[in-house]
């Protein structure tokens, strides 16, 4: 029996911002805090769910939205950058596990979207096999 859990999140990739220190605290760019915003509101159709325990191996796939032009054959933005938002958020909301510490293998990757599909965060995490 698998414990496999996969979703799709239509959702725009954002790669997270470096915080902003002031003297009222710590603050994110306005398009990372927008996404952080809409990434809680696609998530509060996910619930009933309980969360894995132990070790985990999660895949995190981002289709980003294409600019108008560009020379690039991929996003701008580190993979780091893009994890931190939906794995801090899935970690806040519940229901996927109870600390994204027990994420212990992670597979990162980011591209434009092919012909006729839409951009948004592919999403699939697994209870790691102790004899890894």
């Amino acid at each position: 029996m698998t414990s496999k859990r996969s979703y799709t999140f239509d959702i725009e990739p954002v790669p997270a911002s470096r915080p902003r220190i002031s003297k009222w605290g710590a603050f994110y760019g306005k398009r990372y805090e927008q996404f952080r915003r809409s990434m809680i509101v696609v998530l509060a159709s996910y619930d009933g769910q309980e969360p894995l325990s132990g070790p985990i191996k999660a895949e995190l796939e981002f289709v980003c939205k294409k600019p108008k032009t560009t020379r690039r054959k991929f996003p701008v933005g580190d993979v780091d950058n893009f994890a931190k938002g939906p794995l801090d958020s899935m970690t806040k909301h519940g229901g996927f596990w109870k600390d994204d510490d027990q994420i212990v293998d992670l597979t990162v990757t980011k591209r434009y979207p092919k012909e006729g599909e839409k951009y948004g965060i592919i999403f699939s995490y697994d209870k790691r096999d102790s004899r890894d």
